[in-house]
C-alpha cells in the first residue's frame, strides 16, 4: 500500500468537513469529540447528540432539543455554529435571526437556551 501525503495538509491539521447540502432536511455537524456528532433537523431546529463507538454501550442518539422551533418545514432554515467551548454550539434560525445556545455532554447533560430572548428552556 502506497500512502502519499496531501500537499498543504499536515498531520496535526483538523480533518476537513465533508461537503453537505445546505438545503438538506438533516445535517451532521462534527464536534471536537471524535466520537460525537450533532444531528440537526434544518427545518425545525431540533437537535440530537449522536455518538458512535467500538461497542454498543458507547453508541447512542439522544435528543438535545425535542421542541420544534419553527413550523414552516423549510429545509436549510436552521444551522449550527461551533464555539470555542467544545461542548457548546450556537443554533441559528437563518430566516428570522433567533439563536440558541446548544450544550451537549455525557448522558443527561444537554440543554438548549435562547440567546437574547426570554430565558426558557426548550
Amino acid at each position: 500500500v502506497l500512502i502519499l501525503p496531501v500537499p498543504g495538509l499536515r498531520a496535526d491539521d483538523p480533518v476537513p468537513e465533508p461537503t453537505q447540502r445546505t438545503d438538506a432536511p438533516f445535517r451532521l455537524f462534527r464536534t471536537q469529540n471524535i466520537y460525537t456528532f450533532l444531528k440537526l433537523d434544518t427545518r425545525t431546529g431540533q437537535v440530537w447528540q449522536l455518538q458512535w463507538g467500538i461497542d454498543e454501550s458507547h453508541r447512542f442518539i439522544e435528543a438535545i432539543s425535542v421542541t420544534a422551533l419553527a413550523e414552516g418545514k423549510q429545509a436549510g432554515r436552521f444551522t449550527l455554529y461551533p464555539s470555542s467551548n467544545i461542548f457548546t454550539f450556537v443554533l441559528l434560525d437563518q430566516e428570522d435571526g433567533r439563536q440558541w445556545q446548544i450544550q451537549w455532554g455525557e448522558r443527561g447533560r444537554r440543554l438548549i437556551v435562547p440567546i437574547g430572548q426570554a430565558q426558557t428552556s426548550k
